[in-house]
């Protein structure tokens, strides 16, 4: 029989530890994710990349590319 594990108990560096090797654990996931977002100091991104963004990218990548 399997022993459930305290994802609550565990530290941030052995929880992420975890979840990098048990990465189909939604529950680990999910309790990783929410002590990060309450974590202060984490950077966070929202949304995606800005039109300018994307267009600064595509131009990095060409250049990238012809350097080959």
């Amino acid at each position: 029989m399997t022993r459930k594990l305290d994802f609550q108990q565990m530290s941030r560096k052995e929880l992420r530890t975890y979840v990098l090797t048990h990465r189909e654990d939604d529950e680990a996931l999910r309790i990783y994710m929410e002590r990060m977002h309450k974590e202060p100091g984490i950077n966070r991104q929202t949304g995606g990349l800005s039109e300018e963004d994307f267009n600064q990218l595509e131009q990095l990548i060409k250049r990238r590319v012809s350097d080959r």
